[in-house]
């Protein structure tokens, strides 16, 4: 009969075999030859490659597991970045529209208006795109030219100019946004339509359009004396 010893060095062996089996799987002919050895090995000794395999386990279970947390920052550094990049490239074209200098298309209103008597001065036509604007225009055109923040209305030879185009008569003025609220605000009692209805021979039509196109500023707007200011470190 096995004396307790021999059985608690067989378990031990067999525990041995086991662990090692499992680091070298598929190369079975290499664990045979290595459990033999182990099993002439002392019970002390297999204590200790038991626990010297159990420390290099644990030691790649750590490294395991820092290699993931690694691998997850790296994706949610990458994730913010693609998030971050998108949302400069959506401010920048954002900036572009209400700069004026990429043409764009859009769902709108169409302000048609007749004067064939030269009525109106160019400080009504500046009524027009403010209400518009207030109304949440996104972009603005009078007769296929895009008004900006920096377009200059005047008059010359009794005629409206912009940015020293002349405009003729019919005033078409188009303007990209919301359509339903774009007329509203126009049709506001007392506002701008209402200012140039009262004109001589002025005529007023506001109609939506479901697809308007305006393209960009002729000459985009150039600065010789502002300067961004440098951000704070």
């Amino acid at each position: 009969m096995a004396t307790r010893s021999q059985v608690a060095g067989r378990v031990v062996v067999a525990l041995v075999a086991a662990v090692v089996g499992f680091l070298l799987v598929g190369q079975a002919r290499g664990q045979q030859r290595f459990s033999q050895r182990l099993q002439a090995e002392s019970e002390g000794d297999l204590t200790r490659i038991l626990a010297s395999l159990n420390a290099t386990a644990d030691q790649q279970n750590d490294e395991i597991a820092t290699l993931k947390l690694q691998l997850q920052a790296l994706k949610d550094s990458s994730q913010r970045d693609t998030a971050a990049e998108r949302a400069a490239r959506q401010q920048l074209a954002d900036l572009q529209v209400l700069a004026g200098t990429v043409a764009v298309h859009g769902p709108g209103v169409v302000v048609t208006v007749g004067d064939p008597e030269r009525s109106l001065a160019y400080d009504a036509l500046i009524d027009v795109v403010e209400e518009l604007r207030d109304a949440g225009a996104e972009a603005i055109a009078i007769n296929h030219q895009r008004v900006a923040a920096a377009t200059a209305f005047a008059e010359s030879g009794g005629a409206i100019t912009i940015d020293g185009s002349t405009l003729q008569a019919p005033y078409v003025v188009t303007a990209i946004g919301q359509a339903s609220t774009l007329e509203s605000g126009l049709q506001i009692p007392g506002g701008a339509v209402d200012a140039l209805s009262a004109a001589k021979g002025v005529k007023v039509d506001v109609t939506r359009q479901a697809d308007l196109a305006l393209p960009a500023l002729a000459k985009p707007p150039s600065f010789k004396v502002a300067r961004p200011v440098a951000s704070g470190g």
